[in-house]
């Protein structure tokens, strides 16, 4: 698979996370996100089960990398998806939180490939040596106004 075609896996994955379809997978963590570590709060044991959609995926996932920072606030929905992670936090103001998570992505070093924004949110693209990761800036059906997070592991 390409990184093209995982990409665009991924994308999917996080659509239907914001759609509230379920998913489950394995590493789904508890917790909030933090400015500081990207991986904040304790692993949750219970993975769920078909029935119960999201619960038990939330927080940010046990083993998301520490590298990828993210913006502080609420973690209703983690996930580690094997070959990256989609994570989503829920904020107040869509603008200042997008632009709150490109700086913090630039000022890691991520290289921003792609931005663009419009009256329902905003959608940035940006990449280092180790990930890609996709940030979506919208109000969403299960959420409310949310930033969600799509890593994937490059190469």
């Amino acid at each position: 698979m390409n990184h093209i075609q995982k990409n665009a896996v991924l994308g999917i994955a996080a659509l239907l996370l914001l759609a509230g379809c379920s998913a489950p997978a394995p590493g789904g963590g508890s917790g909030s996100g933090d400015s500081g570590s990207s991986n904040s709060g304790s692993s949750n044991s219970d993975s769920g089960s078909a029935d119960d959609g999201l619960d038990g995926f939330e927080g940010v996932p046990a083993n998301f990398p520490d590298d990828v920072p993210i913006i502080s606030g609420d973690v209703p929905a983690g996930i580690d998806l094997g070959t990256g992670w989609s994570v989503v936090v829920q904020v107040d103001d869509l603008d200042a939180a997008f632009a709150e998570a490109s700086g913090k992505l630039t000022t890691a070093g991520f290289e921003e490939l792609q931005s663009s924004s419009s009256d329902e949110g905003s959608f940035g693209v940006f990449q280092n040596d180790k990930y890609q990761v996709q940030v979506t800036a919208t109000d969403t059906a299960d959420y409310g106004l949310a930033v969600a997070y799509v890593v994937v592991l490059r190469g």
